[in-house]
């Protein structure tokens, strides 16, 4: 006898091939999802960028091959959907989830189909296909110190990238997959409400132990293929 495949895998089965700007549901967890087309850029200190304090990556081109990506980090709402739990220090449906650990987010990333960005797939896909942040003021599309009233905000509440994602600089921290500078360690992107100016850059990075929960660190989750295929 054959086994019965869930719905959403038939019908993800059914989906025709992405397109630049594709955007798809995750029924798992109800959030949208972006596709990002194959490109290059140029990782680590951006030439003009005095703020670099040594912890960067190496400046370098990198190639990234297409891939789904959240067009906000993971909310509330679809955390406690996904994991039946609520973590989170601030409470909000549509805030971010908060005090995620590394391996929780990883197994939340697993439950819907998915997986954590590399940090080459995040840094490329928070430029937004540009070779810089805009130089419009940090506020219009980041919640960080000097705005955020030392809080979350909801997701998705500050202009979007060229690319149509949201809060990838500020909010909250997120996990990415890779390796972090110490044995066991992870790496976060991104900067948070939390922090000043000069953290809130794509080149940024922060080494943290995966059981590490804190009030500004969250995630999203992207995968190579959507789920199902």
């Amino acid at each position: 006898m054959l086994r019965s495949l869930p719905v959403w895998v038939v019908l993800a089965a059914l989906l025709p091939s992405p397109t630049e700007n594709a955007t798809r549901v995750n029924p798992q967890d109800g959030l949208g999802y972006r596709w990002i087309p194959s490109g290059e850029y140029l990782t680590g200190c951006l030439p003009d960028d005095k703020q670099c304090f040594g912890l960067e990556r190496h400046p370098a081109k990198i190639a990234v091959s297409g891939f789904w990506i959240a067009e906000t980090e993971v909310t509330q709402a679809a955390y406690h959907r996904v994991m039946q739990a609520d973590p989170s220090w601030y409470k909000g449906a549509d805030l971010p989830a908060d005090r995620v650990g590394w391996a929780d987010a990883t197994q939340y990333c697993q439950r819907i189909g998915m997986r954590l960005p590399t940090e080459s797939e995040w840094e490329y896909a928070a430029y937004g296909g540009q070779s810089a942040l805009p130089a419009e003021p940090l506020a219009v599309i980041a919640w960080y110190d000097a705005n955020s009233i030392d809080s979350t905000h909801p997701v998705g509440t500050k202009e979007p990238n060229a690319f149509g994602l949201s809060d990838m600089p500020g909010n909250v921290w997120e996990w990415v997959e890779d390796a972090g500078f110490e044995p066991k360690e992870h790496l976060l992107k991104g900067g948070s409400f939390y922090n000043i100016a000069r953290d809130i850059r794509v080149a940024n990075r922060l080494s943290a132990p995966p059981d590490l929960r804190h009030r500004d660190i969250g995630f999203r989750c992207a995968s190579s293929e959507w789920p199902g295929k």
